[in-house]
């Protein structure tokens, strides 16, 4: 006769502490990172703040507009740039966390 109510040991079980600290792990290196998009008119020696975002692990960023009338969600960094390419200004990201991995191309 087999015992069929005894619970099996898993052999890989971790701690309540050991999976926490897997998990804060995960979300630290998974975190987006954030950004600016600046403008610099070099002729009027100014510049100024266009927009705010996160960068996800996947490549999305997601914009609100500090000066430019914007919010959106995109695909890209790049593709979200787009927008902002206009005369004669210079545009440019600014990483204020540590700038992202390059996402591998397939």
């Amino acid at each position: 006769m087999e015992n069929t109510t005894a619970q099996r040991v898993h052999p890989f079980a971790i701690t309540h502490d050991d999976l926490r600290s897997e998990a804060d792990a995960l979300a630290a290196e998974q975190a987006p990172r954030r950004f600016a998009i600046l403008a610099l008119d070099h002729d009027e020696q100014d510049g100024v703040i266009l927009a705010w975002g996160p960068r996800f692990g996947d490549g999305r960023v997601v914009l609100t507009g500090e000066t430019a009338p914007i919010r959106g969600t995109f695909g890209s960094l790049d593709s979200a740039l787009r927008l902002f390419r206009y005369g004669g200004d210079t545009t440019y990201v600014t990483w204020i966390d540590p700038a992202p991995e390059p996402i591998p191309e397939d």
